[in-house]
């Protein structure tokens, strides 16, 4: 839904389809609802890959406590060298 209203998005698909329609044999909305279904499908299993990819990630990372405290310290670190940064810039 989001990038429904993405310009980006739209843009592209508006480049992006006219190369799979053929002319002479396009058959109307079937040809756009198939497309439109191939990119549904594609975007589906991108997200189940990733969020897949990224539970195995986090299960290996909260396993290893090493890691995880290195993890917490950098985000640490992080967090105390963004407030520097808004404590100087004010």
């Amino acid at each position: 839904m989001i990038t429904l209203f993405n310009p980006k998005a739209i843009l592209f698909y508006m480049a992006f389809f006219p190369l799979f329609v053929d002319p002479l044999r396009q058959q109307g909305l079937v040809t756009y609802a198939l497309m439109a279904v191939t990119i549904a499908v594609l975007t589906f299993f991108y997200g189940l890959t990733s969020t897949l990819l990224t539970h195995f990630l986090a299960e290996r990372l909260r396993a290893n406590p090493l890691i995880s405290r290195a993890f917490e310290k950098i985000a640490g670190l992080f967090l105390i060298g963004f407030g520097i940064k808004l404590a100087v810039s004010r």
